[in-house]
């Protein structure tokens, strides 16, 4: 009777997870959408360029844990549904430890660097002087790597299944930076130190204040230097460089590269006529993203309390939900181009065929991550690992003769190709670790 009411309740965790996740994700959307023309209207296109430059090499330190964080959530959750928060307390220690450590040599060779380039040449400006542009960028890769260490403190939510607060997190950051830059527009001259500000130091600060009501409802795991354990940072380092490895490869450079190919083969406007097509379809991903993120620490709990009854009707309910982002897809489909032709009018024409190759290539990256969210709970990644390596050199060799002989369509059936063959893979490996009969590679 206790199988049955572990299982209800984390089916009931899981459903209001998903709820609140998707109203939060909502929120976000509309957030990020707003904060576009409350920018530009506060400073220039030439400083709000600086900005969006300076904003996609801030995204570079988000991979710089090298997996830390995932290596360690899984852990952290497996501790606390045996009740050992001790051991809990020590894994959230050591990482955060381990991360300030990379922050701070980051810091230290950033601003080594920053010190010596000639800051206007790296932004090809002479809106701002090389001083100027100096503080600005050191202001946000200060905040930027404070954000690096203490977001992970959102994980102690993903391991009490809690996900939609985890999320609350991090939007609440990014609504907090939109009425802070709002309020600039009111109140100050044009200025993108306060702009880099309120994006980098907002989130930080949220990030801070959350850790009072944290730590005072679980004081058992709050970090303290007394449980830094280096014993265990093998474990979570070797874990977390797994996860950067499957992120490098299958995630960043097949879905990264497409714009770089696309150029090559299609020239700059095939980039515009494909990212069009992708932002409408990328809506799936959104959605069914909303569906599958508390389900990664959820299987954690269930394996680690052996409720693998749990895992296989669950595992079979997100399957079928990726049926039905089929449905919507095609439904999207039948519509693509009422909805283009209000959205941005007669500005891009995108071809029925590159919806078509869009949509498959959607439909196989959800299907791909509907599957690698169990491999990820189960913390069994090995595999993931080899075929996220094996398939990102077969797309390089094919998308070569795929792109020249059908353009766009054929770099973006290419991504398909290689997603829909490593979700083919890692089903197989799903279904013998959901029957327990995993042995070898295909359990770790």
């Amino acid at each position: 009777m206790s199988g049955l009411t572990a299982s209800g309740s984390r089916n009931k965790t899981v459903g209001i997870n998903i709820l609140f996740s998707g109203l939060l994700k909502a929120v976000g959307l509309a957030a990020s959408l707003l904060v576009v023309p409350v920018t530009l209207n506060y400073l220039d296109a030439e400083r709000y360029g600086i900005w969006l430059t300076l904003s996609s090499i801030l995204f570079w330190f988000t991979f710089s844990d090298v997996g830390l964080g995932n290596g360690m959530r899984n852990y952290l959750t497996e501790s606390i549904s045996r009740g050992d928060y001790e051991r809990g307390r020590s894994y959230l220690s050591t990482t955060l430890f381990l991360l300030s450590g990379i922050a701070l040599v980051l810091g230290l060779l950033s601003w080594g660097v920053i010190s010596l380039v000639d800051m206007p040449s790296i932004f090809n400006t002479s809106a701002m002087s090389g001083e100027e542009l100096r503080i600005v960028t050191l202001t946000a890769i200060f905040f930027t790597l404070i954000n690096f260490v203490v977001r992970n403190i959102g994980y102690l939510f993903v391991a009490l299944q809690r996900y939609a607060l985890y999320d609350l997190l991090s939007i609440s950051g990014s609504v907090l930076s939109l009425i802070v830059v709002y309020v600039l527009t009111k109140t100050t001259e044009s200025n993108l130190l306060y702009v880099v500000a309120a994006f980098t130091a907002m989130p930080v600060v949220i990030y801070l204040l959350a850790c009072f009501p944290i730590f005072n409802r679980y004081r058992a795991l709050r970090p303290n230097r007394k449980s830094i354990n280096l014993a265990l940072a093998n474990q979570v380092v070797g874990k977390g460089l797994g996860f950067f490895a499957i992120q490098i490869t299958s995630c960043l450079v097949i879905f990264g590269s497409s714009n770089v190919f696309i150029t090559q083969f299609c020239g700059p406007e095939g980039v515009t006529t494909y990212n069009i097509a992708y932002k409408y379809f990328n809506l799936l991903i959104i959605g069914y993203t909303v569906i599958l993120s508390p389900l990664w620490n959820a299987y954690t709990d269930a394996k680690t309390k052996g409720d693998y009854q749990w895992v296989a009707k669950t595992f079979h309910r997100s399957m079928m939900a990726w049926g039905a982002t089929l449905v919507g897809g095609l439904v999207m489909l039948l519509l693509c181009g009422v909805f283009y032709r209000f959205w941005v009018g007669d500005a891009v024409s995108v071809p029925l065929t590159v919806s078509v190759a869009t949509f498959v290539y959607v439909s196989m990256f959800n299907l791909n991550n509907c599957v690698t969210y169990l491999l990820n709970g189960f913390n069994t990644i090995r595999i993931q690992i080899i075929t996220s390596v094996v398939f990102t050199v077969a797309y390089f060799m094919a998308v070569h003769y795929l792109g020249n002989a059908y353009g766009i369509e054929g770099v973006v059936l290419c991504m398909a190709i290689c997603y829909a063959a490593m979700s083919i893979i890692h089903l197989y490996q799903c279904e013998l670790l959901i029957k327990q009969k995993a042995r070898g590679i295909w359990n770790k």
